[in-house]
């Protein structure tokens, strides 16, 4: 009878033991993906500043592939990027939004995904002007000097070539010609004044592409 009791409370005191360092263990620490997601989202930038869009956007898919719980959107800001620049625009648009959501409204990274909004906009078919020249206002509002940092060949002056143009399809001739033809050298009485202005427009849009 007392080997019994013996036993029993000798495994009692086991249990207990046994669930106390149970409850005692260090849980793992959390994985920090941070540095390997901005070494992917660094190496996508280096790609799409060499015109390698694709590879680019390989990384930017990486470091979104990385970040399970959603925390960053830079990668999202390359990959629309990159998208656009290989007329994904669907693309494109889709991951700039999904950037825009996250990013704070006054910062410099808002500039950078509302110019590619305005460039993809203008690329779809069709166009959305309205789009077009919503995003472009607020480009040159908050950055009238615009010079998109991993691309300098897309400047302000490629912002203002799309927004003139969205003016002239919404019928918003005045605001274009302010672009297009700032030295007011047509005559807006004119019966040809808004074929002359459109293909002024048409000038800035070409010297813009060959930028790109």
């Amino acid at each position: 009878m007392e080997n019994t009791r013996l036993k029993i409370l000798t495994g009692g005191l086991l249990l207990t033991l046994a669930l106390a360092c149970a409850c005692s263990t260090p849980s793992a620490p959390e994985f920090n993906i941070e540095p390997a997601y901005l070494s992917d989202v660094s190496k996508g930038w280096s790609l799409f500043a060499q015109g390698n869009f694709a590879l680019a956007a390989t990384s930017f898919r990486s470091a979104i592939a990385r970040d399970v719980q959603q925390d960053y959107y830079e990668a999202h800001i390359g990959l629309g990027w990159a998208m656009a620049m290989q007329d994904s625009l669907q693309k494109a648009v889709l991951n700039f939004d999904l950037a825009l959501d996250r990013a704070p409204k006054d910062s410099r990274d808002s500039v950078n995904i509302l110019s590619g909004l305005s460039f993809a906009y203008r690329d779809l078919n069709p166009p959305d002007y309205q789009k077009v020249r919503d995003d472009a206002v607020v480009v040159l509002e908050k950055d009238p000097s615009f010079v998109f940092a991993y691309r300098t060949s897309i400047n302000a002056q490629d912002v203002k070539a799309v927004l003139a143009e969205a003016y002239f399809n919404l019928g918003q001739y005045e605001e274009a010609a302010a672009i297009a033809d700032p030295g007011g050298t047509l005559d807006p009485s004119a019966d040809d004044y808004n074929q002359k202005l459109l293909s002024k427009i048409n000038q800035l849009l070409t010297i813009s592409r060959e930028g790109v």
